[in-house]
């Protein structure tokens, strides 16, 4: 079985990384830009080849895949038999001793009616004329019917832009996530999942939250304010920059804001491993950065404070003092 042992000397992010790209390409979408980058990422870096290689053979242990059946399996269908096998090899990793957790590898997310990956933001108009802003690495389900509109955010971040609902009698506007619900009352406003717990925060209007197991503990958010609540409680509503919701238009924010919470809120929009060294995290940093051009942010930071982004390769960048 693959585990610790037979992953030694390999960084984690670089296994998780490969982990990803083994799940990308067994998905049904998966197409030849796919292949491409997946391609680059290999030759990139001796360590993305032996990572891919370790996947590979957890996938054969597990799976009773053929040798090259990572390349094979490309031009395959997706079957029940292969999300299994996906499932299983996150499991393993745990089993076997690696250090990859089973939630930092979106196995379920991959099923969702509408994700997006890392690095992308994407918007729809829904059914009813409401908006739907996903943040990157995120997943929804769409779960319209005659008595509601709702969606289940399985991963990540949305922004939702509710309209009056077409059809009478109107139907609540509901998000769903696994430690409870929120409620639109005619509203704009965000939703975070963030493991054990999401937040709200309401730019218009207002929200109703319901936790999943304290549905009778439910707190009415109003707009320019915030609440985090989990499966049995909410907090009550503080107060929140609007600049938090700057990713629905592209843009981190930072006013005075510590040079690691901005590489760290970055990081969320490029893969690989982008990291901050504790001997400059302290640093304060303002400004404006675009989340779909991590590398113009990175060259920005680098124009204000004495730093420079130090890259092993594309995927592995670490900020650190000139």
């Amino acid at each position: 079985m693959l585990n610790r042992r037979a992953a030694a000397g390999l960084p984690d992010a670089v296994l998780q990384a490969a982990s990803v790209w083994f799940v990308r390409l067994g998905a049904e979408d998966a197409g030849a830009d796919d292949r491409r980058q997946w391609q680059e990422w290999l030759r990139s870096d001796p360590l993305h080849q032996q990572a891919w290689e370790r996947v590979e053979a957890l996938g054969r242990e597990f799976g009773h895949i053929e040798p090259r059946a990572g390349l094979t399996a490309l031009d395959r269908p997706r079957s029940a038999g292969r999300r299994k096998l996906l499932k299983t090899l996150s499991l393993a990793f745990v089993a076997g001793g690696g250090a990859l957790a089973a939630q930092e590898l979106p196995w379920d997310a991959w099923g969702a009616d509408v994700r997006t990956a890392t690095g992308e933001r994407r918007r729809l108009e829904l059914a009813d004329g409401s908006i739907l802003t996903m943040n990157t690495d995120s997943a929804v389900d769409l779960a319209f019917d005659g008595a509601k509109r709702e969606l289940i955010l399985r991963r990540g971040e949305i922004h939702i832009e509710t309209r009056p609902d077409p059809l009478r009698p109107a139907r609540p506007f509901l998000v769903s996530t696994p430690v409870g619900r929120a409620t639109a009352l005619g509203t704009r406003f965000d939703v975070n999942l963030m493991g054990d717990h999401a937040q709200v925060a309401v730019e218009q209007g207002a929200v109703r939250l319901e936790p999943r197991l304290a549905t009778h503990a439910s707190v009415v958010v109003p707009a320019g304010m915030a609440a985090t609540f989990d499966a049995g409680s909410a907090t009550a509503p503080t107060a929140f920059p609007p600049q938090q919701q700057g990713w629905v238009d592209g843009m981190l924010y930072a006013n005075g804001m510590r040079l690691d919470a901005l590489v760290a809120a970055l990081a969320r929009y490029r893969p690989g491993r982008l990291a901050c060294d504790p001997a400059v995290g302290s640093l304060r940093i303002s400004g404006a950065y675009p989340v779909d051009d991590t590398d113009r942010a990175l060259a920005a930071i680098e124009r204000v404070l004495p730093v420079r982004a130090d890259r092993l390769t594309r995927y592995w960048v670490t900020v650190r003092a000139r």
